[in-house]
């Protein structure tokens, strides 16, 4: 191969380098086409994550954490270290914003629930949020109906990798699935993309809240576009890390 040849090939193969690494941190990608009004931020947890990512989305997720002692909600997901951001201070960064809000509150259950209710409501209604943009997620769905009463979007966070369990295991966990569901007829549940099709071939008309954070494979992609595609699929979370 001549100099001039392995010259072009050279500078062909950064710039699809260049172009993968920029389609990776890209907020508007080919799959999500068409449907992007569906696709919200997964961790949007610090302040600067949230004025970035609500220049190109509608909807974000944060985690929250009770905290039992100073009685407030705490912006952060467990496995990191709290940076002491509240719910009231986040909240005053949206100035007259309204995103569609995911709140994945990690130890919400029945023995601190009616307090946390508290907590929302009087921040909610301080800045005049409407609570039908306002989805409550738990993996205690017991405490849920409280949340519906008060005007909240509810969803119930699923036990993971369902597709993968063995036949015994899986049906025993839809079962349990079904009984909740039963209970309340308006409950949405939320789960990762790989186990929508066996949620969407049992539960097809539930409303689904789903995060898809690394779908890489091929087959992915088509998978996606089903469930943008998907009426009953309300809400896809991905990844979005903002460059500058």
């Amino acid at each position: 191969m001549t100099r001039k040849r392995i010259k072009i090939a050279s500078i062909a193969f950064a710039c699809v380098v260049l172009l993968l690494f920029l389609y990776r941190y890209s907020p508007r990608k080919i799959e999500f086409l068409g449907h992007y009004d569906k696709i919200g931020v997964h961790r949007v947890n610090t302040t600067d994550k949230l004025k970035k990512s609500l220049k190109y989305f509608q909807a974000i997720e944060l985690d929250l954490v009770y905290d039992t002692e100073k009685q407030m909600l705490d912006v952060y997901h467990p496995n990191a270290a709290s940076t002491d951001l509240f719910l009231p201070q986040y909240l005053q960064q949206l100035k007259d914003q309204q995103p569609f809000m995911w709140l994945d509150i990690k130890n919400l259950n029945l023995e601190n629930g009616t307090a946390i209710l508290t907590i929302l409501n009087a921040e909610f209604d301080k800045i005049a949020y409407p609570k039908d943009h306002i989805l409550v997620e738990t993996r205690y769905p017991e405490i849920l109906p409280l949340f519906r009463e008060a005007g909240y979007n509810t969803s119930y966070y699923l036990p993971q990798d369902i597709h993968a369990m063995d036949k015994e295991a899986q049906e025993n966990t839809i079962a349990e699935i079904q009984a909740v569901l039963d209970q309340q007829a308006e409950l949405a549940i939320s789960t990762k993309y790989s186990d929508y099709e066996i949620l969407h071939s049992y539960f097809p008309d539930r409303p689904k809240y789903i995060w898809s954070l690394s779908h890489e494979k091929i087959g992915d992609y088509a998978l996606i576009r089903s469930m943008l595609k998907d009426p009953t699929v309300k809400l896809v979370l991905v990844r979005y890390h903002p460059l500058f």
